[in-house]
């Protein structure tokens, strides 16, 4: 009965199968043995989950129409919708991209910002370019919408972006169809923790100025993990500078959540914002992805847009959510400090971390194995293709003390076999 692009689907779940192997384990032989470094959400010393007071006040003072009533707009409250482009932007953005148009609508997540410009910029069939070292959801998308994708290496062989590769790429792309939509999962990577620096944003808008004449250009920018950049929100959002005055036909469209920065994963609430030098784009850009959310999911949570612009509205209350996160972001420094460290010291390998909630420790091909029995010690992580995902986010830092031992310990065992 499935339609026939429906009947070969089917998921492979990496992350919320071996959560639940990992909790089956604690309550067996208690929390205290079982290292669940699988859930990337925020959990506090005691490895309990972290809902940021601030946040949590203001939703159980909502009223109860706030929170139950339908949104006044498929596309997005207009507050909600001016908020998020301060936030992702800055509160000076109609200053400093005075001379770009921009435009935004509201999404369930991040998911659904990253959903809505693939299916309205890709033609079935055509590939979108995703990093090797990615969040999965990417390939599910495109296989979804019927599209294919191809891989660009991340890390060069110093372990810093590989601007060569992604170059390579993005021309290849452009030369078979016309266009290409690239997605930079940037700052804080999931699952790495790369950054760009401000130089690799410089040198890659060099070339997708020079890549433009050649073909029209989608930057989807994943940021997700934005507010947890070590080098602090005004200092991580530079960069956005470099997508100001670029050729009319590239656009930069961001995917925003509210789901790690508010500690609120399960309200699905984001946005899909876009910056271009033309009007027109932007005008297009309006009028596909209000269809697609009308289409796709009519609306999105009226009490998690009006809890997110209560709090950014309000400069005490912004202040005190800022400094609640800022506690979260030296804890998981000191985390990851822990971590890499010791891994440094015993030769564990591991991707370049620059901040956020994940390291990424690369195996190739021992991957599974070394995952699998990793899982036989209590160790829990998400095997990956090539490598195993640590969540710093959530283990407490008297659990992470020995960890890179111990998994260093499996790895060199699993390589005897």
């Amino acid at each position: 009965m499935l339609a026939n692009h429906s009947k070969e689907k089917s998921i492979v779940d990496k992350v919320f199968s071996v959560v639940a192997k990992a909790k089956k384990l604690k309550e067996e032989i208690g929390a205290e043995n079982v290292i669940d470094a699988t859930i990337g959400v925020l959990c506090n010393e005691d490895a309990k989950f972290v809902n940021f007071k601030t946040v949590a006040n203001v939703y159980k003072n909502l009223p109860d129409d706030e929170i139950a009533a339908y949104a006044s707009s498929f596309s997005g409250d207009p507050t909600y919708l001016e908020c998020v482009k301060k936030v992702v932007l800055g509160e000076d953005y109609e200053v400093v991209f005075k001379d770009s148009y921009l435009d935004a609508v509201a999404t369930p997540g991040g998911s659904g910002a990253v959903s809505n410009t693939i299916w309205n910029y890709v033609d079935r069939g055509e590939k979108i370019l995703i990093p090797d070292w990615m969040w999965e959801s990417y390939k599910i998308m495109a296989e979804e919408f019927e599209n294919k994708y191809e891989l660009y290496s991340l890390f060069n062989e110093n372990g810093t972006f590989n601007l060569e590769n992604f170059k390579e790429k993005v021309t290849k792309i452009i030369k078979e169809q016309g266009k290409v939509l690239a997605i930079i999962n940037d700052p804080c990577h999931n699952p790495t923790g790369y950054s760009l620096s401000l130089e690799e944003w410089k040198e890659l808008r060099e070339f997708l100025i020079e890549i433009s004449s050649k073909g029209e250009v989608i930057l989807l920018n994943d940021i997700a993990y934005i507010d947890y950049d070590f080098r602090g929100e005004k200092v991580t959002r530079e960069y956005m500078k470099y997508f100001i005055g670029l050729p009319e036909n590239i656009l930069v469209v961001f995917s925003f959540s509210i789901s790690k920065a508010f500690t609120e994963y399960g309200l699905r609430v984001g946005a899909q914002l876009a910056l271009s030098s033309s009007k027109k784009v932007i005008e297009d850009f309006r009028r596909a992805n209000e269809f697609s959310c009308r289409s796709r999911w009519s609306n999105i949570s009226r009490g998690g847009m009006r809890l997110f612009s209560d709090i950014v509205s309000n400069e005490n209350l912004f202040n005190e959510l800022k400094k609640e996160r800022q506690e979260y972001i030296d804890l998981m420094r000191e985390r990851s400090d822990i971590f890499i460290n010791e891994a440094n010291e015993i030769g564990l390998p591991m991707c370049t971390y620059r901040g956020g909630f994940f390291i990424t420790i690369p195996l190739g091909s021992k991957t599974e194995k070394i995952g699998l029995e990793l899982q036989n010690h209590g160790i829990f992580t998400v095997i990956l293709d090539e490598g195993l995902r640590v969540a710093i986010c959530s283990v407490p830092k008297k659990q992470l003390i020995g960890l890179a031992g111990k998994i260093k310990k499996v790895m060199d065992s699993c390589s005897i076999r």
